[in-house]
């Protein structure tokens, strides 16, 4: 009996734990979204051990480092930063937010480094689970969206008090983020299956989470999906140029949007849009003028990590914005490196595009639906948000390496 080599049975355990990534992840969708921090932690802490040889990228692990770092620093100018005395209990430590962020940079950094050393075949088994789990969650919340989330409340009323109806929407709502930013990966799966029926299959699951999108209330996925797909056709017929020009439009909008928003206060722009834009965007509208004004009194330094939670009812938590609550609290420091991150990510994914487009369009699509989202609903600092970007890079470096074994 040929006993597997050290090599051999690292690429297997790191695809036993992509597979098990993307079984949980229609599970955790729809029922508990908030659960993805545990899950992307859990994956990042089995898959450290395979890491000691590994070479990770320095260029975006530094950027934030040093983005984390000046979060921590920021503590000791931030209205939110919690006592020492507290710190001893379990429920302050858990709002320490900065200190989370270097669990999560750790863990989740583990995660999509270890992962991308799996083998093609285990990569070949996980983009199907993630194929089927993408396709679950598309049908469910168009499913559930229609009948008014009655499927989730009788699963939540099992274990927990009744819910009441419209939050049950909210909730069924989360579950279309996951499958909006995996979608490109599944898109580029079955797209190198080239079979008969894949465009049928592709627009059916694109149908279904628009659908549920609108039916549960949620315009992000759907903003997400449209400006998603401009930016992988852009990529699938100009290539490269079109991901080099993303680079510095998206640059742009960290290091500009505080900017963006006091024109737009002062040109009329936002008195328009209160005019004509749905009412749901007002609540957005008047965060983003209000926090546009709190920014140019420190600009440099920003108010500190967490400051968004100070400032009452004109700001509910955080800015709606991923760039503005980056200047409200980190400054110019934070934007920049925001800002290096990404330019970075869209760097590597022109290299991915020089050797195959279709690759590159499903990065390019990901990273800007990801983008959209952030700039229009989740605070930046959300655990299970940023476990939804280290998942969605594991699931286009699986949908690569499955797209690879079919080439």
């Amino acid at each position: 009996m040929i006993q597997a080599t050290a090599p051999e049975r690292r690429t297997r355990w790191l695809g036993a734990l992509a597979v098990f990534a993307m079984v949980m992840t229609p599970l955790i969708g729809y029922l508990i979204p908030l659960w993805y921090a545990a899950l992307l932690s859990l994956v990042g802490l089995l898959a450290a051990p395979t890491l000691v040889r590994s070479r990770a990228p320095l260029l975006p692990i530094l950027a934030l480092v040093v983005l984390v770092a000046w979060a921590l620093i920021s503590l000791s100018w931030s209205p939110a930063a919690p006592h020492l005395a507290e710190l001893k209990r379990d429920k302050d430590v858990e709002k320490f937010t900065a200190l989370k962020l270097v669990l999560q940079l750790a863990l989740y950094g583990a995660a999509v480094a270890g992962l991308a050393q799996m083998s093609q075949r285990s990569a070949r088994l996980a983009g199907r689970v993630m194929l089927v789990g993408v396709a679950f969650l598309a049908l469910i919340t168009f499913v559930d969206g229609a009948l008014g989330a009655a499927i989730y409340q009788v699963l939540h009323n099992l274990t927990e008090e009744p819910i009441r109806p419209d939050l049950a929407m909210v909730k069924v709502s989360l579950a279309t983020y996951p499958a909006i930013l995996l979608f490109w990966p599944c898109v580029r799966i079955l797209d190198a299956w080239n079979f008969r029926g894949r465009n049928i299959a592709i627009a059916l699951i694109a149908v279904c989470l628009v659908s549920g999108a609108h039916l549960t209330g949620a315009d992000a996925p759907i903003a997400a999906l449209i400006l998603g797909g401009v930016a992988w056709l852009g990529t699938r017929v100009i290539g490269k140029p079109f991901v080099r020009g993303l680079i510095p439009a998206v640059s742009a909008l960290f290091i500009f949007a505080p900017l963006v928003v006091l024109w737009g206060v002062r040109s009329g722009l936002f008195a328009w849009l209160y005019a004509s834009a749905p009412a749901s965007w007002d609540h957005r509208l008047n965060i983003w003028a209000f926090t546009g004004n709190l920014i140019v009194e420190h600009a440099l330094r920003g108010w500190g990590i967490d400051a968004s939670r100070t400032f009452g009812p004109a700001i509910p938590l955080h800015t709606h914005n991923a760039a503005l609550q980056l200047w409200l609290e980190l400054g110019a420091m934070g934007a920049a490196m925001a800002a290096a991150f990404f330019a970075w990510v869209l760097y590597r994914i022109v290299g991915w595009t020089g050797e195959n487009r279709r690759d590159g369009a499903m990065a390019a699509a990901v990273t800007v639906s990801y983008l959209v989202i952030g700039g229009l609903s989740f605070g930046v600092w959300q655990e299970w948000w940023l476990a939804l970007g280290a998942l969605a890079a594991i699931a286009c470096g699986v949908a690569q390496k499955t797209s690879a074994v079919r080439a």
